[in-house]
């Protein structure tokens, strides 16, 4: 079964959505030095500012609660441009944070009663968005990202409600999260080069169930498919490298369920962000799955290289690039498959279905692009 995908919304690095997929297509990155957040080079025995991919003066003075407030508004404006005329019915709202929200305030709180409080901000401050029938909450990382589509998807199905929004919000160029993040040794440093940059970002999706009628007068962006699920006992959080047989099992069971295991095109969102333990995975992954599907035949896309580590937001940033490149005209194929690694061992799978509006296709004129 698929789930019409009806609109964006996102605020990155990058900017909103239609910015950042056209500014990752050109290979542009905005990483720049963290003034707050510095290492010790152990070499030199100085202190140097890391690097991270923030979303510059949208979140430039705050901090904590209030930088995931200014990134959930500017992704809720984006969406509600592109959904314009497009709300009816029940809605339902999903939203996803990290799991270490209360880390680093000064007393320590909860980090659900935050998650509460930052509910209870982006309803009184997103007036513009139709007020929810309930809202849940999803502190889980990637893993929660994915259990939220699955929830969304379900009560859609059920006829529960007639849109879903599932929006994510992290940032790890948080100061209270970049000193766990480097006692962890997962940041990318002079002396560390197999880690990540952080990053940060926001981005929502609506949701619908497919409605012949509706998609005549307006069609989706693209069509998403069940996630598909796996769990890896070896993972980051069990300290044992993994060995890929969830993520085969995944990416199988999300092609077949396409009958898309002998296409030879398609677009493929990796969440590899400068990580050993993940380009290893992915290497052990491609050698397992090589009699069972093409799938090293499709397109691979790296968005940690335009955005950064996005945590909790990373599948939802794929989903994004891949509808866009749909829109555009330069995403091969009619799939586009997301695989999505937790630290904890969660291994999922989305796969996209190009939408039913063609577009034009680009040609290039004297003078530029038409």
């Amino acid at each position: 079964m698929t789930f019409a995908l009806r609109a964006m919304g996102a605020a990155t690095s990058l900017g909103a959505v239609v910015q950042a997929a056209a500014a990752a297509r050109a290979g542009i990155v905005r990483a720049s030095e963290l003034a707050q957040s510095t290492c010790l080079d152990e070499v030199t025995h100085e202190r140097v500012a890391l690097v991270g991919h923030t979303a510059g003066p949208l979140t430039e003075g705050f901090e904590g609660i209030g930088r995931l407030v200014q990134l959930a508004i500017a992704t809720l404006v984006d969406l509600e441009a592109s959904a314009h005329g497009t709300w009816w019915g029940q809605l339902e709202v999903f939203l996803c944070l990290p799991r270490s929200l209360g880390q680093g305030t000064n007393p320590p709180r909860d980090s659900t009663d935050v998650a509460q409080l930052l509910a209870s901000r982006l309803q009184a401050e997103a007036r513009f968005i139709p007020a929810p029938a309930s809202l849940h909450l999803f502190q889980e990382e990637r893993g929660g990202t994915i259990h939220a589509l699955e929830k969304a998807m379900a009560l859609l199905s059920e006829r529960r409600c007639d849109q879903a929004l599932v929006l994510g919000c992290d940032s790890l160029v948080s100061p209270e999260r970049i000193e766990a993040q480097l006692d962890a040794r997962r940041l990318k440093t002079p002396d560390h080069p197999v880690g990540y940059m952080p990053g940060e970002g926001a981005v929502a999706l609506l949701l619908e169930r497919r409605d012949p009628a509706r998609e005549r007068a307006a069609p989706p962006v693209a069509y998403l498919f069940m996630p598909t699920a796996a769990q890896e006992p070896r993972s980051l959080d069990a300290k044992a490298p993994p060995t890929g047989h969830a993520l085969e099992e995944v990416l199988a069971t999300a092609l077949a369920r396409a009958a898309a295991t002998s296409v030879p095109e398609g677009s493929l969102y990796l969440d590899l962000n400068g990580e050993e333990f993940r380009a290893r995975e992915w290497g052990q992954t491609l050698l397992r799955a090589r009699d069972i599907c093409r799938v090293g035949d499709w397109q691979p896309v790296i968005p940690a290289m335009s955005f950064g580590e996005v945590g909790t937001v990373s599948p939802l940033v794929s989903v994004c690039l891949a509808a866009r490149a749909f829109a555009r005209g330069y995403g091969r194929g009619r799939h586009a498959l997301i695989l999505v690694s937790g630290d904890d061992g969660h291994r999922a799978g989305l796969l996209l279905e190009r939408g039913p509006l063609l577009q034009r296709p680009l040609t290039v004129i004297a003078g530029g692009v038409q």
